[in-house]
């Protein structure tokens, strides 16, 4: 039975197997990753903003591994366990994230770290949010907000996931628009994917 990378893409109409990786070249392997994330990810996750299944928590969690994806895939993978890809992620999604505020320990820090260590860390590890709290309601937040009493920051959870999805159309077009696989963004895509796709590329 053969491991499943994607299905097929332009050009290659075929099911893609893991082993099929190390036969394509970058741009081609550019195109199988996003026929994969397509299918296997952004197909599946839309459901989860359908307001009348209303899942707006499993779409915050969804929306954080969307954003580890692109980020691990754009920026390079975290070394050290830095996450750095992770924020500056966030930071594509709205420059708004980029704005330094207080936490609710006194430290002066980007929001993009609130969604890092506050939402993304407490959801994986703990399944609550600890200085990010998402609400479905416009009312309540029409994106995000930061609480300067509270040190807190509420973020409208349906909204986050929409403005992932233009930084993942994004960064797919400047990816597919590549040419030259010793540059970015084919280069560091190339790097990420050799190494989460190790043991199929030996």
């Amino acid at each position: 039975m053969p491991w499943i990378f994607g299905p097929g893409f332009p050009g290659h109409p075929k099911t893609v197997e893991m082993r099929d990786l190390k036969k394509l070249d970058v741009e081609a392997r550019a195109k199988a990753f996003k026929a994969r994330a397509d299918a296997f990810f952004i197909k599946q996750v839309d459901h989860f903003q359908t307001p009348s299944l209303w899942a707006p928590f499993p779409l915050a969690v969804m929306t954080c591994i969307g954003i580890e994806m692109v980020g691990s895939y754009k920026y390079g993978d975290a070394r050290n366990d830095r996450n750095d890809h992770f924020k500056k992620t966030v930071e594509d999604i709205d420059a708004g994230f980029s704005t330094e505020q207080l936490t609710p320990m006194g430290d002066k820090k980007r929001l993009s770290y609130f969604i890092y260590q506050g939402f993304r860390n407490s959801l994986a590890h703990g399944y609550y949010g600890q200085w990010v709290f998402i609400t479905h309601e416009k009312r309540k937040a029409r994106s995000f907000r930061y609480s300067s009493t509270r040190n807190l920051v509420v973020l409208n959870v349906y909204w986050f996931y929409r403005q992932f999805k233009k930084t993942y159309d994004h960064y797919f077009s400047d990816l597919l628009a590549g040419t030259d696989s010793k540059q970015d963004p084919l280069k560091t895509f190339n790097e990420t994917l050799e190494k989460k796709f190790e043991i199929w590329l030996r």
